[in-house]
């Protein structure tokens, strides 16, 4: 049996099931979480949807499994006044949409509603524009479904590997992003219709650092070209990063030197709250030039039992400057 196309057949039927039970027909609507993504990625989608791999789909997974761990927690904690997913409809005249909001915890004295949006994977430093989009149309929501109710928003990202969690509060329903994020999803609805319908339009792009997710990408307008200035402070961002990785590994290595230089005069001594000691572990290394030295003596050499193997980096360089044509 291959259990990894077993692992893989079966989530996609799982993700399939999920998305029909508690979505419906995604084709038919458009939901806040689309809402802050790249036009083109949201409408290609719809009209060519694609199999998931198996690392989309354990994604989908491990934001399942962050949610029922919140509410697990909430139950446990002896909380009883939240409702999930919660589906609200905001559609308009020129467009089906609806958001599902993962908690909704309702004080009813006070009459206050807050939501809870709940992330899995690595916790930025700050909430992604996408989310901060998701949220502001599922409070816009809240508030018109439920005028009489304060609205509160919040989002809670978990690290599931990492096993962290970071807490994004204090937001509050702005009429001026809601009402823009619905006209963006007006234009993205119009834009789908004409193109199921044939009409060749160009599908508005945002190039950003979910580009690599995208199954589209290699038809992308925007990619289209060797040089991508969308990119560019994305770029020049990471360069900044390696920089200071660079800087700071020197310093800790630099840093480490002097301590073992310490233990190694003084002996063990504790500061700061740790201890500090100096550690001597083995392991065994190949002698190879005795080895090659035996497989000779019996008629054979290292390069037999040799075998070529790939790997990917990113390699990253300065561009040689455009020369421009001279008259």
């Amino acid at each position: 049996m291959d259990i990894r196309n077993t692992l893989h057949n079966s989530l996609q039927l799982l993700s399939k099931q999920h998305t029909s039970e508690t979505l419906g027909d995604r084709r038919d609507y458009l939901g806040a979480s689309d809402i802050g993504h790249c036009p083109r990625k949201v409408i290609l989608e719809r009209i060519f949807p694609c199999e998931h791999d198996l690392a989309t789909l354990l994604r989908f997974q491990r934001g399942h499994m962050a949610e029922d761990i919140v509410a697990a927690a909430f139950t446990a904690a002896g909380f009883s006044n939240f409702e999930r997913q919660v589906e609200v409809d905001i559609s308009t005249d020129k467009l089906p949409a609806l958001v599902h909001i993962d908690f909704v915890f309702t004080a009813q004295q006070k009459k206050i509603k807050s939501i809870l949006e709940v992330k899995a994977g690595k916790i930025p430093d700050q909430p992604y524009s996408s989310w901060e989009s998701q949220l502001y149309l599922q409070m816009g929501a809240l508030a018109k479904k439920y005028p009489d109710y304060t609205i509160k928003g919040a989002i809670l990202s978990l690290d599931l590997g990492d096993g962290d969690a970071g807490f994004f509060n204090g937001y509050t329903p702005q009429d001026t992003l809601y009402n823009g994020l619905l006209q963006r999803a007006e234009s993205i609805w119009n834009d789908y219709q004409q193109s199921l319908k044939g009409q060749k339009i160009e599908l508005k792009t945002e190039p950003g650092p979910l580009c690599g997710f995208c199954n589209h990408i290699r038809t992308c307008p925007r990619f289209a070209a060797d040089d991508i200035p969308e990119m560019d402070d994305y770029i020049t961002e990471f360069q900044e990063l390696k920089e200071k990785e660079k800087k700071y590994k020197e310093k800790v290595a630099t840093q480490k030197k002097i301590l073992l230089t310490m233990v190694r005069g003084r002996g063990n001594f504790r500061a700061g709250g740790y201890l500090l000691k100096k550690t001597t572990r083995t392991r065994q290394n190949l002698d190879l030039t005795s080895l090659d030295k035996f497989l000779s003596d019996n008629g054979t050499s290292i390069s037999e039992f040799q075998e070529p193997s790939t790997f990917s980096f990113l390699d990253i360089r300065r561009a040689p400057k455009e020369v421009s044509p001279t008259n």
